[in-house]
C-alpha cells in the first residue's frame, strides 16, 4: 500500500498505518541480513585482492627478473607479463569491492540509519502528540460553566496547539512511511542491478586483459 486514501485519524487510516509499519519492519530485517551478506562479500573480495597481489609478489621473487640469469632461464620475461596481469586483476577486484560498498552497502546503511530511523522517530512523536492532544481535550471538555475566561482561553489555546502538533506529527509519520514505500519500489532493484553491471565490467576487463597474454600462456 503506497498511499493513504485519507489522512483523517480514522480506523481505515490506523489500519493503513499499521500495515505500512509492519512492512517497514519486515524490510528492516531483510536489509540487515543483506547488509551482513554484503559485508562478507566485500571482505572476501578484499582477501582475494590481497591474494592476487601476494601471489604476484611471490612470482616476482621466484623468477620475474629480466637480468637475473636464473629468472631468464625459467622464463622470467614471460612470467613478468603474468605478474603484471595478476596485479592488474587485483585492481579490478578492488574496484569491484569499492563499488559494492558504495552502491549497495552505503545505500543500505542510509536506509537503515536514516529512512527507517525517521519512521521510528515519527511514530514516537506521533504517539506522544496523541497523548498530549487527548489530555488537552479532556481538560477542555471538563471545564465548568463558572470557569474564569482567562483559564478557558488558556486551555483552548493549549487544545489548538496540541491539535496542530498532532496533525503535524501525523503528516510526518505518513511522509516517512510513504518515503519507505517509494524507495522499496525502485531503490533496491536499482542498486542490485548496478552491482550486476559492475560485475559485467569486472569480467570484461579480466577477459580483455587475459586475452592479451593468451599467446604467452599457450606458447
Amino acid at each position: 500500500m503506497s498511499a493513504f486514501i485519507k489522512l483523517e485519524d480514522s480506523p481505515m487510516f490506523q489500519k493503513q498505518l499499521f500495515s505500512m509499519e509492519e512492512s517497514a519492519e519486515e524490510l528492516k530485517d531483510r536489509c540487515q541480513r543483506l547488509y551482513k551478506g554484503c559485508k562478507k562479500f566485500t571482505e572476501a573480495l578484499g582477501v582475494a585482492c590481497s591474494g592476487d597481489s601476494a601471489f604476484a609478489d611471490a612470482l616476482e621473487a621466484f623468477g620475474g627478473g629480466h637480468d637475473d640469469p636464473v629468472s631468464v632461464s625459467i622464463g622470467g620475461p614471460v612470467i613478468s607479463k603474468f605478474i603484471s596481469a595478476f596485479r592488474e586483476l587485483a585492481t579490478y577486484k578492488e574496484l569491484l569491492r569499492s563499488q559494492v560498498e558504495h552502491v549497495l552497502i552505503n545505500r543500505l546503511t542510509e536506509f537503515l540509519t536514516v529512512d527507517l530511523h525517521d519512521a521510528k522517530e515519527s511514530r514516537r512523536r506521533f504517539d506522544k502528540s496523541i497523548h498530549a492532544y487527548d489530555q488537552a481535550r479532556e481538560k477542555f471538555v471538563s471545564l465548568k460553566k463558572n470557569t474564569r475566561d482567562d483559564i478557558v482561553a488558556e486551555l483552548e489555546e493549549d487544545l489548538q496547539n496540541s491539535k496542530s502538533a498532532f496533525e503535524k506529527s501525523r503528516f510526518n509519520l505518513v511522509s516517512a512511511l510513504t518515503n519507505i514505500e517509494a524507495k522499496k519500489k525502485y531503490e533496491f532493484l536499482e542498486s542490485i542491478s548496478a552491482i550486476m553491471d559492475v560485475h559485467l565490467r569486472y569480467f570484461k576487463l579480466g577477459f580483455d586483459l587475459l586475452s592479451k597474454i593468451e599467446p604467452y600462456v599457450h606458447q
